[in-house]
């Protein structure tokens, strides 16, 4: 029995499947991209759970310059104990015949993505280096946002406001900037049930995706959906799948 409910349950056990690299395929598959046995994810399964941050994956994935270098777009003051962004599934992968990473959040109840529309807070108490690292996540997040603005019209992911999603969208302007192609997929668990109880779980692929696309909407996000961004040296595309 897995010591984990929701979307955390869900990822493991689809990650355990002996159909992973099948079932991710599938949803893949509409925008030309692939992952297969000689890719790398991260976790790898339930017994390997640990959820991957950028820097650690792309010190494995790349190599360590380009690691370091998104830890420090990300954040002014990095010392052993700082964390960046975690994410519920990255994998290398192939995208259009081009080596690319697979960006993925999962979500199994409105309230994870729901609960995630208000901003990043700060205690007046905090340190003078979470100070700083808030400052620049912040800028990190605006420096994204004014490069998307020519092409999405009316974006403003902010660190102010629904942030995990500011912050997803943001790394993948990132890698893609550095010449990495990206699918930044947003996965919705049908019917969990260990979540049902106490959650409004998504019962149909159009429950997850109406959740999803009026969550963009708070920060003039929606056409984003399944559009292709040219970010000069690569690209990214956001597409939004249930399981």
């Amino acid at each position: 029995m897995s010591k984990y409910k929701g979307s955390k349950r869900c990822m493991l056990d689809l990650i355990d499947s002996s159909d992973f690299i099948t079932d991710i395929n599938i949803l893949l598959e509409e925008v030309g991209a692939s992952i297969s046995t000689s890719d790398t994810w991260i976790p790898k399964n339930s017994q390997n759970d640990k959820e991957a941050e950028l820097k650690t994956f792309l010190t494995l994935s790349h190599n360590t310059q380009l690691g370091a270098e998104i830890q420090n777009w990300w954040l002014e003051i990095c010392t052993p104990q700082t964390r960046t962004p975690n994410w519920d599934l990255v994998s290398t992968c192939t995208i259009n015949g081009k080596p690319g990473i697979l960006l993925v959040e999962a979500k199994a109840h409105t309230q994870e993505l729901n609960g995630g529309s208000k901003g990043k807070s700060i205690s007046e108490e905090a340190s003078g280096n979470s100070k700083e690292n808030h400052k620049k996540i912040g800028i990190a997040i605006n420096e994204a946002n004014t490069n998307l603005e020519n092409v999405i019209s009316g974006i403003s992911i902010s660190r102010d406001k629904c942030y995990q999603f500011s912050n997803r969208v943001a790394h993948a302007w990132w890698l893609a900037n550095q010449g990495i192609p990206v699918v930044l997929l947003y996965l919705g668990f049908l019917n969990s049930e260990d979540m049902r109880d106490k959650y409004k779980v998504f019962n149909s692929h159009k429950d997850w995706e109406d959740c999803f696309i009026n969550h963009t909407k708070k920060v003039g996000a929606a056409s984003i959906i399944n559009t292709t961004i040219n970010c000069g040296k690569s690209s990214f595309i956001t597409i939004c799948r249930s399981y």
